[in-house]
């Protein structure tokens, strides 16, 4: 595989940070925010692939409080149970059809119905 068609590796992102700091140079190219194949890189290595900080519990203090978020490019719902105790975390889809049942990004209620047929899930 040549170096025009070769996935970028984290070693790779050297190439975008100018760090002279003897020279007052501390740079990083844009292309860094914006190059697809590095977002692609950022997801598998980070986001997907490892243990990441979704909330404090104090942003869902009272039982069934639920905020939506997301891990990697997984939406997910984050609810305190109705005990007010355990923290939970589900993927924010339907079952059934992968329909999005909580657009809002955070609320208090005890249950979630799917918009398409109407499927009923408890936190």
């Amino acid at each position: 595989m040549d170096a025009a068609t070769r996935r970028p590796s984290v070693a790779d992102l050297a190439n975008y940070v100018d760090e002279r700091f003897e020279e007052g140079v501390d740079r990083v190219d844009r292309a860094i925010f914006t190059d697809p194949e590095l977002f692609e890189l950022e997801m598998e290595k980070i986001w997907e692939g490892n243990w990441i900080y979704l909330a404090h519990e104090s942003q869902i203090p009272n039982p069934n409080d639920y905020m939506t978020l997301f891990m990697g490019r997984t939406p997910i719902i984050l609810v305190r149970d109705p005990d007010g105790v355990a923290i939970n975390a589900f993927v924010n889809a339907c079952g059934h059809r992968g329909t999005t049942l909580l657009r809002e990004g955070c609320g208090n209620r005890a249950d979630y119905s799917c918009p398409f047929h109407g499927w009923v899930f408890d936190t």
